[in-house]
């Protein structure tokens, strides 16, 4: 899993942490089958040469009892082999989900699900169905062509030379497999954009009577990714029948050898016992090999796509405790008064934005000259975009070098048309929190003029909310996105042209929530009048 050229991407090292046990324990077990085969030969050479009974029933007992552990063997190299699996597998999630998280600018939702399912799913069987039985397998083949070696040399060649020829093979047909692989990877990220795409699109596809040039795009596309895994699957299939054939021409070579060579008959059977324990071993090697290029066409989609991730901070993780979190904003107070003072904010490299510093109770309406141009100010503020001179501190404490935990104690944020998450209402209200009390979201759900429509709701609070909002209407949603950028009053509240969703009378419910609120509110609005009586300017340019 380590590449040593540098031109290959780096996906993390998996042996590491319960990893290394894992692998520990696969290695033993390829050890433990390795010493049942060689002792099943030795049994059956003993059976074959017994001239009584009582020597044919030991070997026979023997027999059995090795067939058994071996049994076992098989099934706690599965069970091992999906443990590995599933715990490398479970890293390079939430990596991939961390990265897009990260910078904001991930790829399509398609390709984003494409990575986190097939190309994942290509990951885990090169681990389960690759890496491990060749821990198990190599052991177990050096293990019986040893026993084979005492047992009788000539034997023990004559059943490694179409081994040594099907890795010859092997190695002839890796790079077409990683070819097909890879190019049936790129086919299905289309697939899956487009997919993505056409779906977010669909009433305006609808409006324009485009649905029959769509499901011909996406028709077009899936014959391409059809016609990709076919291609695939011949080079696969050409890898697993010259590892089936090879079973077959082990025994005939084997068996031939003892007969030219005349052998004795217990020997013979003997060795071929051997080759049939070692049968599906070598069937393993074709499909390792198949699996080891479809991982490293999926390999060169995840590498790259985990980088960003690498730039989190180690307490990015969600799950850290609110007493650290609230415990973590040390800042002294601004002098002069100021809770929130902005320098160096550039709008583009050579258009820098004039100074701000403002007290609690302060409104500061923006005024621009281009649309989006909010939206970037608010992304830089919130360190969602990159603006190296930017300084800006709240309540004593710089807002971009705070970590996500505690960012969000200083900073509350609402903005036209934004998604929420999948999960409760309770939770999207309590998600910038979760550190404060449970019990405390029927009263910010009361604020927002929010709480009689979520008890109509046959679940309440405990309602999912599904495809960005779903069941709550656009201005139920943008009362909930105002729910959770206040609570707890944060110092420093931004509104992006929140007010575009509330309508008329959510519009009265803000100003009341600003009249109330004590800290800076920084908005964005086309129309700050019907809901702020009194604020300053903050001119862009």
């Amino acid at each position: 899993m380590n590449q040593a050229d540098t031109g290959t991407p780096k996906l993390p090292r998996l042996l590491v942490g319960p990893r290394r046990k894992l692998m520990a324990l696969l290695v033993a077990t390829g050890l433990g089958m390795a010493v049942l085969s060689g002792a099943s030969a030795f049994m059956m050479a003993h059976l074959l040469r017994a001239a009584d009974a009582r020597t044919r029933t030991v070997a026979v007992a023997g027999l059995l009892a090795a067939a058994g552990g071996i049994a076992a063997g098989r099934i706690a190299e599965r069970v091992l082999a999906e443990r590995l699996g599933q715990h490398y597998v479970q890293e390079l999630r939430t990596g991939l989900m961390a990265a897009v998280l990260a910078d904001g600018k991930g790829p399509s939702v398609g390709i984003t699900i494409a990575r986190i399912t097939n190309d994942l799913t290509s990951v885990r069987n090169w681990i389960t169905q690759g890496i491990a039985p060749l821990a198990v397998g190599i052991p177990v083949l050096v293990g019986t062509t040893a026993a084979l070696w005492f047992l009788s040399p000539p034997l023990a060649l004559a059943m490694a030379l179409p081994l040594g020829f099907l890795g010859a093979i092997l190695a002839v047909l890796t790079q077409p497999a990683f070819a097909k692989a890879r190019a049936l990877r790129k086919k299905r990220g289309r697939l899956a954009a487009q997919v993505s795409d056409t779906v977010a699109a669909a009433v305006m596809i609808r409006a324009a009577g485009g649905e029959h040039r769509e499901v011909q795009q996406v028709g077009r596309l899936g014959g391409e990714v059809a016609e990709a895994a076919v291609a695939r699957a011949r080079v696969g299939g050409y890898i697993r029948a010259a590892a089936g054939a090879s079973g077959t021409v082990t025994v005939v070579i084997v068996a031939a050898t003892g007969s030219w060579l005349s052998i004795h008959t217990a020997t013979t059977a003997a060795a071929l016992t051997l080759v049939g324990l070692l049968a599906h071993h070598v069937n393993d090697l074709g499909r390792v090999a198949e699996f080891r290029q479809t991982y490293n066409a999926a390999k060169r989609m995840i590498a790259p796509a985990l980088a960003p991730a690498a730039g989190l901070p180690a307490d990015h993780d969600l799950s850290l405790p609110g007493d650290a979190v609230r415990t973590a904003i040390t800042g002294p107070p601004e002098s002069g008064g100021a809770t929130v003072r902005i320098s160096g904010l550039r709008l583009d490299a050579d258009r820098p934005v004039p100074e701000l510093a403002a007290r609690p109770g302060d409104r500061i309406v923006l005024k621009t000259n281009e649309p989006g141009e909010a939206t970037e100010v608010f992304e830089k503020l919130l360190a969602l975009r990159p603006n190296p001179q930017l300084n800006i501190r709240v309540a004593g404490n710089d807002l971009r070098a705070a970590p996500g935990p505690e960012r969000r104690l200083l900073a509350g944020y609402a903005a036209r048309g934004a998604f929420t998450e999948r999960g409760t209402i309770a939770r999207a209200v309590r998600y910038r929190r979760p550190d404060l009390p449970r019990g405390g979201t029927g009263e910010i759900l009361a604020r927002v003029e929010l709480a009689t429509r979520v008890a109509q709701l046959p679940k309440g609070e405990h309602t999912t909310l599904r495809r960005g909002g779903e069941p709550l209407t656009v201005s139920d949603r943008a009362r909930l996105q105002l729910a959770r950028a206040t609570l707890g009053d944060p110092p420093l509240l931004l509104l992006n042209h929140i007010d575009s969703d509330l309508g008329p009378e959510g519009c009265r419910m803000l100003a009341e929530v600003l009249r109330s609120y004590p800290g800076v509110a920084i908005i964005a609005s086309d129309h700050p009048g019907r809901f702020v009586s009194a604020y300053t300017v903050w001119d862009l340019h």
